[in-house]
Parts: structure tokens; sequence; C-alpha cells
């Protein structure tokens, strides 16, 4: 087991434990759970018997039983309705300002009972265990917590950091195919955002990853998981512009997801995200060929099946002018100027727009 401590200006210190098959948490972290007078364990109503066995190694319940609270399964978790019906249990169930929230899902689990550890009684604890690839290596890490409005992404949220993040790669190992490859389009992503080390270990096992070797799985997620916490710890509410990189590929990722009505998995269209990037910071004259060309080639080993996704470009340039990342802009995105050299940029023209929205939808 690896731990990291970092420490953030708002909120404190925070830590981090990353490995494989780890046992009894509490015992690792005493200072965290010593004084915890209730515990509640979230997930989505249809984690399997194994995800809840491997929850419970990792956070076994002793003299202090937990609350159960499940979530409806995926996208659908994130509303303002489900925030409020976990509040409603914790208050119901007598949950103080001393208590602990642990989330033990995918991104969605993680999002919305960070939101709801943010609201109750002004703000309790919580500890983030994701437990699928595209969580442990981004959405499960970083504090950032939201629920969806209106069909568009993660416009309610609040700034909340777990005291914990616990990614156990055991987690992995029963996922199919299909959550390995939407994982790896936010891998790919780290690859383009990130040094040339983190470039370098992200093409040495990507093969691997898709075919869910374990060893690739944890070195992949202990090199994003470490990159992305030293962004958050350098810019921990996205006010210095550090963290925006790891917007690239999500504005018109999001509009994607959003277009698909559920059909294109989050990380799918992250991948679709990183492509249009692509074409549109080639378009734009500051990305080279050679460079698209590699960066590309890392979107093209995904093996991306057709995209669901209506090929309306009006509803699309509606979505990304209303992403929150635009800042009043008719449009925002991060661009590349190579690997690890990012600039965004405002106000695209239209045509340019659309000649990297029909290629990223190919």
């Amino acid at each position: 087991m690896k731990t990291f401590s970092f420490n953030l200006k708002t909120t404190g210190t925070v830590k981090a434990a990353l490995g494989r098959n780890m046992e009894n948490v509490p015992a690792q972290f005493p200072e965290l759970f010593r004084s915890v007078d209730k515990v509640c364990l979230v997930t989505g109503s249809d984690a399997p018997p194994s995800l809840r066995a491997r929850a419970l190694a990792l956070f076994p319940e002793g003299a202090r039983p937990h609350a159960y609270f499940w979530l409806p399964p995926s996208e659908k978790a994130k509303t303002l309705e489900q925030a409020g019906r976990l509040c409603s249990f914790l208050f119901g169930e007598g949950f103080s300002r001393g208590s602990l929230l642990i989330a033990a899902g995918g991104g969605a689990v993680t999002d919305l009972a960070g939101f709801a550890a943010s609201v109750y009684m002004r703000g309790i604890r919580w500890v983030s265990a994701p437990t699928t690839f595209l969580a442990q290596i981004d959405a499960g890490l970083g504090g950032k917590t939201a629920v969806n409005l209106a069909g568009a992404k993660n416009i309610v949220g609040t700034f909340h950091q777990p005291a914990l993040a616990v990614c156990d790669t055991a987690f992995l190992d029963s996922l199919p195919h299909a959550e390995l490859r939407s994982g790896a389009g936010e891998l790919v992503k780290y690859a383009m955002i990130g040094p040339g080390d983190l470039f370098r270990t992200v093409k040495k096992n990507l093969s691997k990853v898709l075919a869910g070797d374990r060893a690739a799985l944890t070195s992949c997620v202990s090199a994003c998981a470490a990159y992305k916490l030293k962004l958050v710890a350098r810019d921990e509410r996205d006010e210095r512009g550090v963290r925006e990189a790891l917007n690239f590929g999500h504005t018109a990722g999001h509009a994607f997801e959003a277009m698909s009505a559920g059909r294109l998995p989050h990380g799918e269209a992250v991948a679709r995200g990183l492509r249009f990037a692509l074409i549109a910071s080639r378009g734009a004259g500051i990305l080279s060929k050679k460079d698209h060309d590699a960066m590309d080639a890392l979107v093209g080993a995904l093996r991306l099946k057709p995209a669901l996704v209506r090929r309306d470009f009006r509803h699309f340039l509606s979505l990304v002018s209303r992403d929150k990342k635009a800042r009043g802009a008719n449009n925002r995105f991060v661009l590349a100027a190579g690997p690890g050299r990012l600039c965004p940029a405002e106000d695209l023209d239209a045509a340019l727009l659309k000649k990297a929205f029909e290629g990223a939808l190919k």
C-alpha cells in the first residue's frame, strides 16, 4: 500500500491510500476513525456481492455497526432528489457533524455522496473509495462533488475534499471489458496532459489495461492518481488554472454524453472529446501533425465502437455554451500544443468546431 498526504490551504491535510487487496483501513488511519460516532456506507443498488465484500474488508464494522444507503444505478444517482434522500436518511438515523460517510462505487456514487456530505449539517467528513477504473484514476479523487441538472453534467456542486481516498485495484478484477475501455478514456487523457514519464507509462500499459492485466491496472491507477492529487494540491478550487488541464476533452465529451441520452459511457465520451480537442488544436494551428498523430493513436488504440450520438451540431453548440467552464464565452475549450502542453481557447469559430465535431464522431 502506498500512502500520500498533501496539505490544502482551505481543507488541511488530505490523505490517500493506493494498493491492492488492502484490509482494515480504519486500523491504518486511526486518527480519522477514532472519534467517529456513526458510519454510513453508500453504494449503488446494482453493486455485486463481490464489491460489497471488498468494501467490508476495507471498512469492517467492528464495534461500530454501519448504516447502509443504496443509490440508483449510474447517473440516475446524481440528482438533487437523491442527495435529499440521503440527507433525510442521515438525519433520521441520528447522524451528527461527528459522523462519517464512506462512498464505495463509481464516479456517480462518489460525486453524489461527496455532495451530500458537503451540505449535510454544513459539512461532515467522508471517505472516497472508488471501485471502477475511471473513478480510481479521476472521478473519485480531487474533491469536486456534484449532481446533474436539466440534462447537463455536474451543474450543482461543491468543493469538499474527502478526508481519505482509498483506491484498491482488487475492485477492478470483475469489471467487464466495456468498463475498462470506458475508464481508459480518462487514462489516455492523463497521458496527453501529464509529463513524459506518465505518457510513457500509459502507452506501455494501455493494451494490457484493456485486457484486464492486474499489474498494468495497478501501475496506471497509482501513476494517474498521484499526478491528479499533485495538481489538486496546487489548485484545490480550480482557481489558478492548474486544474483546468484535467478538463481536456471534457467540454465536448460532456456534450456528447448528454446527446447520447445515456447510451455513451462517460469514459468513451471523454475519448471522443479528446479526439475533438486534437482536431480543433490541429485546425487552430497550434498542434503539429506529428504530435497530433502520436496523441490520436492512443485514442485509436481504444477501438471505440460507433458513437450512439445524434449528429445535431446546433444542439452541441448549445450544450458547450452552457458548460460551467465556459465562463461567459460562447465556448471555451482546453486545446493542446503537444503532449503535456495545454492552453485554453475561447470563442472558436463554428466552422472549426463543426470539423472537430464531425471528426470526433466518425
